[in-house]
């Protein structure tokens, strides 16, 4: 499919933005390859990138985007930052007539649900799978986290100084927080509210990027980049430029960095950088794919088939563990002779059946740590709808196939892998209380064949 130049683009997940100039469009792999129009961006706007989508924001326009959905919305005010929220609502940070306030919006209406004044014009970041907002107080240092729809305050923390920067972690469990007074990065339990580890930095972090998976994410204090692992004390300083797109934490110990005129992966555990051979002027972004295998990079020229990917893939993988074989880096322009492999596990296309006697399929290996079973099943397709939706709010997830002792197969969707049993039991607690899903703990004890296991 050829896509045609590209200025900029943006990861949804499981679906990507294309922007030419205003234009902008939707890249999806599933359930099958497409591209869907989108509204125009507003003039001017700039992309805010949340846990849930997107929003392009100018002056009172506001541009909310998921993979599925497209809000439109016109404020009382210059917009300060938005976000698409749960069940198709818009929150987002407006300054109003009276001063800053924080606004919700109901799928589809043209008016707010509901409005609160606040006293602060940011940061801000959207967490609890779009259910809440955490803002920093400008007054009191305090971190304070709204509900959703109704914007009703709730628990938070007091901070040490004010907050220049916002994250989330993919799983929504911990909020990251960069703050000015005494350069700090502080890594904060979002269910307790307490720190669970912070560290001290040569600079003030301006900007936050977590990565794909786990609490590792990337941060920028003007002139470096480092990269950041969640209650370490210890941030290490990676090369190259920092763009809208890299560096990027890849899951595992790399960082794709762009070194000016070349592609690289730094190793966490050495800090060395290993030079990959890919397109330095393309748009790298983190995707989830369906049936369809994405290659590595979002090109930006129509012209460029991205025919020397395959060493970049490679160098790639070498970072990723073999369970995390679901995520990946977009490209565009992939060469007519590559076809798309086929992922482990899925339902059958639309209007076809599944083969009769297909074998079982070949799983990846499972790393060894503790995970939360989120559901176990003698059917592999009833996998398929609970993982997307796991899969799509940051969790890292894996199949584990065994026989029991009747010599039934069964099929167990693991959460994880997590160093200890209590991170796997708070992951746990948490898809009860927010999904449901009554959780229990699997130990695996090493890497291993996930083919059979009695």
């Amino acid at each position: 499919m050829n896509l045609g130049p590209v200025t900029s683009a943006y990861s949804l997940g499981s679906a990507a933005v294309l922007r030419r100039g205003e234009r902008l469009q939707l890249y999806t792999t599933s359930p099958v390859e497409a591209v869907k129009r989108l509204p125009d961006a507003p003039r001017g706007a700039r992309w805010i990138a949340s846990a849930t989508g997107g929003a392009f924001v100018a002056n009172n326009r506001i541009l909310a985007l998921t993979a599925t959905s497209a809000s439109e919305i016109t404020a009382d005010g210059e917009v300060l930052w938005a976000a698409p929220a749960a069940s198709g609502r818009v929150v987002a940070l407006v300054e109003g007539s009276g001063g800053p306030e924080l606004a919700v919006w109901e799928s589809g209406d043209a008016a707010p649900a509901a409005t609160r004044a606040v006293d602060t014009r940011g940061p801000v970041v959207l967490t609890g799978w779009g259910r809440q907002v955490v803002m920093a107080s400008e007054e009191d240092r305090r971190l304070t986290a709204w509900s959703i729809p109704d914007l009703e305050p709730g628990d938070g923390m007091e901070l040490d100084g004010p907050a220049v920067a916002l994250a989330t972690s993919p799983s929504q469990h911990r909020v990251f927080a960069a703050s000015t007074d005494r350069p700090r990065f502080a890594t904060i339990d979002r269910y307790a509210w307490r720190e669970a580890g912070s560290s001290r930095v040569e600079a003030p972090f301006e900007a936050l990027r977590p990565g794909i998976t786990g609490d590792r994410l990337v941060a920028f204090d003007g002139s470096v980049a480092w990269s950041v692992t969640a209650g370490r004390t210890d941030p290490e300083p990676v090369p190259g430029e920092w763009r809208a797109d890299l560096p990027l934490a890849l899951p595992g110990t790399g960082v794709l960095v762009s070194t000016g005129d070349e592609l690289g992966l730094v190793s966490e555990a050495t800090g060395e950088l290993e030079i990959v051979d890919g397109p330095v002027d393309a748009w790298w972004l983190p995707f989830r794919w369906g049936r369809r295998r994405p290659v590595a990079a979002l090109a930006v020229a129509a012209d460029d088939t991205m025919g020397d990917t395959d060493e970049a893939l490679e160098a790639i993988a070498d970072s990723v563990p073999f369970a995390f074989d679901r995520i990946g880096l977009l490209t565009m322009g992939t060469p007519p002779d590559r076809a798309p492999a086929d992922l482990p596990i899925g339902d059958a296309p639309p209007g076809e059946d599944p083969p009769a006697a297909s074998p079982a399929p070949e799983l990846p290996g499972l790393p060894g740590g503790f995970y939360a079973v989120a559901v176990s099943s003698r059917e592999l397709t009833t996998l398929g709808q609970i993982r997307q939706l796991l899969d799509g709010s940051g969790y890292s997830t894996h199949v584990l196939r065994r026989v029991d002792e009747a010599n039934d197969t069964w099929y167990r969707l693991l959460v994880g892998p997590y160093t200890s049993r209590p991170d796997a039991e708070a992951v746990a607690r948490e898809l009860r209380r927010e999904r449901g899903i009554d959780a229990w703990i699997h130990e695996e004890e090493g890497d291993r064949a996930t083919g059979l296991r009695r």
